[in-house]
């Protein structure tokens, strides 16, 4: 099940950022995107999407326009580089309104209350990401190893090297942290640490200070805490 999105910004780098963010998000499918309302709106004429991101200041049609014009809206996530709008934005009962510039963890927050509204409060991404295998290349011991994504329970940056705890094996690679953590889908991979990017389906217990899997506990980092308990929470574990 995805949902079809548009973005509608007339900043290229804007467009290319919440494209970028989107696309680590399972149940998304990007339709397109509009430098301006009038874009977006002859594009809506022939096609239908289930979200929009919009930008508020455009030329010729700001957000708030193009969005009070619609007949029959889609959810739209409202985003802009000034706070004073705020009330405004809400006024159109809107799903979310992101300041500029939007961080991936701000996005992912929106997206998630899309996921509420739309397929019922208390479900999550983790409910509508598809159920089949799905598989990461990571290179260790001089190969490259295809590894099923369920399969991986934790990974460990060290100094020189980074771990990827398997069920069954540890593989030792060269790749940074932050390479691994690109290819690999949130949900159910978190980062809760600058060291450690945990599988949310393997955890077993969670407290204020980390959580515990596979016999192992793993600590929250001080500027990862609260964003992976809000994680760990939507997902209830699944």
């Amino acid at each position: 099940m995805k949902f079809k999105y548009l973005i509608v910004d007339d900043e290229p780098l804007a467009r290319k950022l919440i494209a970028s963010h989107a696309s680590k998000i399972e149940g998304l499918e990007l339709l397109g995107e509009c430098g301006n309302a009038i874009e977006a709106a002859n594009l809506l004429r022939n096609k239908s999407v289930d979200l929009i991101f919009l930008d508020i200041q455009m030329p010729e049609m700001t957000g708030f326009q193009f969005a009070s014009a619609l007949k029959n809206p889609p959810a739209i996530i409202l985003s802009t580089a000034f706070r004073d709008y705020a009330p405004e934005a809400f006024d159109l009962n809107v799903v979310d309104y992101l300041l500029k510039p939007i961080s991936f963890e701000r996005l992912l927050k929106s997206v998630n209350k899309f996921f509420d509204q739309t397929i019922g409060k208390g479900n999550s991404i983790a409910s509508v990401i598809h159920e089949e295998q799905r598989f990461v290349h990571i290179k260790a011991d001089r190969k490259i190893h295809k590894v099923s994504e369920s399969e991986i329970l934790y990974i460990e940056s060290l100094d020189d090297y980074v771990k990827v705890h398997l069920k069954d094996m540890i593989l030792i690679t060269r790749e940074n942290i932050s390479t691994l953590e690109d290819k690999l889908p949130y949900p159910p991979f978190v980062r809760i640490h600058r060291s450690f990017i945990i599988n949310c389906r393997w955890v077993k217990t969670i407290s204020n200070d980390g959580v515990e899997l596979n016999g192992k506990e793993l600590p929250f980092g001080r500027a990862f805490r609260k964003f992976a308990l809000n994680q760990l929470s939507v997902n209830n574990l699944k």
